[in-house]
Formats: C-alpha cells, structure tokens, sequence
C-alpha cells in the first residue's frame, strides 16, 4: 500500500490528531448529569488533544475555529465531572496536541501549522510563551512551507519537550522546558515521523512513522537515534505497508503498542528484543490514537470510521485486555473519535469526537459541533 499522505487521514496527521453500542448517550445539547456511566458534551468547534491534571480536578482541550492561519487557537479547561468549560484560553496559533508537566504545572500547545508550541500556565492559563522549533523552506514549487507539529510528549523529570514532525523525511525536535530552547533537531531516515512515547526509567524515547524501519528508539541526552525496529515488510520509503501513527507504552512490561490505520491492526513489539511479537485486528477502520491503562491492563484503541475505500462511516473506541488482546468492551462513538487520554487512577477515559468534515457523509450537519466524551471504565 503506498503512503502518500492519506486523504482520510490528512486532518489526523497534520493536527496531532483530526455514543455508544450497548451504552447510552446524550443528545446533542443536552447537559450531562455527573451520575452517568457515559458523558457527551457537544460544545466545541475543532476539538483535537485532551489531556487531564494530575490531581484530576481539570481536563484540558485543545480547540480550534478553523484552518485558516488568520485563526487562532484555544485551550478549554473543564469540569471533569460534567465536562462543561470553565475557563478559556485564547492563543494566538492554532492549537492541535496537548502535553503537560505535571511537576512544573505547564501545559505545551502544539501549533501543528506553525511548527512550534506555546507555554502555558496550567494553573492560572496564563499564555508564557512561543517556542519556534520548524524553520520555513521553499517546496517544489517555490512555496514557502513550515513543517508540522505532530505529538508533544513531556519528559517532567528533566523538564524536556519532545515534538514530532511528520514530513519527508520525519523530524524530532527536542526542547529544554525550563530555557525555552531548542536544544536538538533529529532527522529520521523514514517517513511521517507522527506517534511518540517516552520511557522515563530507561531515559528512551520512541518515535512511529512510516518507511523501512516503523519505530526508532532515541537518546534524548544525545539527540541521536539508538534503535530501529522494523517488521521487515516495508524495503523501501516510496511505498510503505505501514503507518505507525501513535505509540503506547508498557513500561514495566518493556512493550511498544503501535496503531496502523493502513492495515487496521495493532502491532506489539518487544523493546528488549527489538522485534515485533504480534498483530491483533482491531474491528474498524481509520485506526488513529492508542493508550496503555497501566492500573487495569487494558490497551484502548480509537478508530474513526473512514478511510479512502468507505468515507462515509462512523467510528468507535475499542477496549482490549492488554494481555490476551481479548475485547472487552467496544463503544460506537458517531462520527470520528480522535483522541484518548486517561484519568490519573485509570478508571476514567476521555476522547474527543470529530463532526463529519465533508458535506457528503450523511450524518453532515453545517453547524454540528464537536464533542468530548467521559467514559467510565468501571461499566465494562
């Protein structure tokens, strides 16, 4: 299968990102009550990232009203139990990923268009800073271009950023938190560089992206790669069989869970070893954001529901046992799920949910909202 940048994965790639079968959910434009298994608020306009505080007495998201470069960002804090907004954070870029440092309470905004991040003040919302990472180059045709932000990953002991550009070739660009600084630049030797995790014990960084070698593993003190793994079916970067564009890790169990939306499944691989151990089907398609629960074994997978050959679907959010990959629980979540993110005890999940982009897809509204949506796991 040729990756030449996905048509139904454009908006996903380029933003850091783009209820219920057997559940119940909310109308649009009902309030939720904080008592339900299921809360959906439809109350956003291009909602992307989702990220909780530790203390899990806010949930941050990240918000745009358009693509336009005259448009600005916005990050909403919310309620975690009714998910209404209580306070607005207006940036002066459009923000897509969210990545916090808890220790030192300041939340990275990535400006996917602008190839940078803005700093934020968790506690107050305080807008402290823009940092530049891309540098703009002339394309094929003479146009000016600025490479992309993809995932903002926090490293909070050492107060260091990682940021992934998903271009031809990848970049990673590596940022000290407390100098506001670029400190390195590293080219990949693939394509797409777009999902990241990071190994805070072992001090290792993982990157996914398409091409020969699907995940590189990255000394961050260095600013170098390390390790490549490669399931060996890819031989070269014009036509590659995979996409690995987001990451979970295990950290105890030294596991890598990749998500492919060019071949719908999840790939497992062993980080000691270095190889990929298994593949598990995941049943949809458009497979885009994955997480590891730690607290209950669980891998949770999005999936939006499109792709070239059906753009007319809707998408779910799959819960597997992260031991036997057996489902547990499996939510219709209309239209197109994109993001995950975990409370701080696990029992909680969050995802952000796209409104049909094109007038074609039948469930089209002009004026549909997105939406954010608080599942809890304990219901299944």
């Amino acid at each position: 299968m040729s990756l030449s940048f996905p048509r139904h994965l454009r908006f996903a790639v380029l933003a850091a990102t783009l209820v219920a079968a057997g559940c119940q959910s909310l109308p649009t434009g009902v309030a939720p009550q904080a008592s339900a298994p299921i809360l959906r608020q439809d109350a956003f306009t291009g909602v992307y990232e989702v990220a909780p505080t530790a203390d899990g007495q806010s949930v941050f998201v990240a918000d745009i009203t358009g693509f336009d470069a005259k448009n600005g960002g916005f990050v909403h804090r919310l309620d975690p139990r009714t998910l209404q907004i209580q306070q607005t954070v207006q940036l002066p870029r459009r923000s897509f990923a969210l990545g916090m440092n808890h220790r030192t309470q300041t939340l990275y905004a990535g400006n996917t268009m602008e190839g940078s991040i803005s700093v934020i003040d968790a506690t107050s919302g305080l807008v402290q800073a823009t940092i530049q990472m891309a540098t703009p180059r002339k394309n094929d045709k003479g146009e000016e271009v600025t490479p992309h932000t993809r995932k903002v990953i926090v490293d909070e002991k050492n107060d260091r950023v990682f940021v992934t550009s998903p271009g031809r070739p990848g970049l990673v660009w590596i940022v000290d938190g407390k100098t506001r600084t670029l400190t390195h630049t590293i080219t990949s030797d693939g394509i797409w560089t777009a999902g990241g995790a990071y190994d805070a014990q072992r001090n290792r960084l993982y990157v996914g992206q398409g091409g020969v070698d699907e995940i590189l593993a990255i000394d961050p003190d260095a600013g170098k790669v390390v390790g490549r793994f490669s399931t060996g079916e890819t031989k070269d970067n014009k036509d590659s069989k995979h996409f690995f564009i987001n990451l979970a890790l295990d950290a105890q169990g030294q596991r890598l869970f990749a998500v492919d939306p060019n071949t719908n499944r999840v790939y497992v691989a062993d980080i000691t070893s270095g190889r990929f151990v298994r593949e598990v089907p995941v049943d949809g398609v458009g497979l885009l954001d994955i997480v590891y629960n730690t607290q209950r074994r669980e891998v949770v997978v999005s999936h939006r529901g499109v792709n070239n050959s059906n753009p007319q679907g809707s998408g779910g959010v799959t819960v597997f046992d992260a031991d036997s990959f057996a489902v547990k629980r499996r939510l219709d979540l209309p239209v197109h799920p994109n993001s995950l993110a975990l409370s701080p005890d696990g029992q909680t999940l969050y995802v952000t949910v796209k409104a049909p982009h094109g007038d074609k897809h039948p469930a089209y509204r002009k004026d549909a909202r997105d939406s954010v949506v608080r599942i809890d796991l304990r219901g299944g």
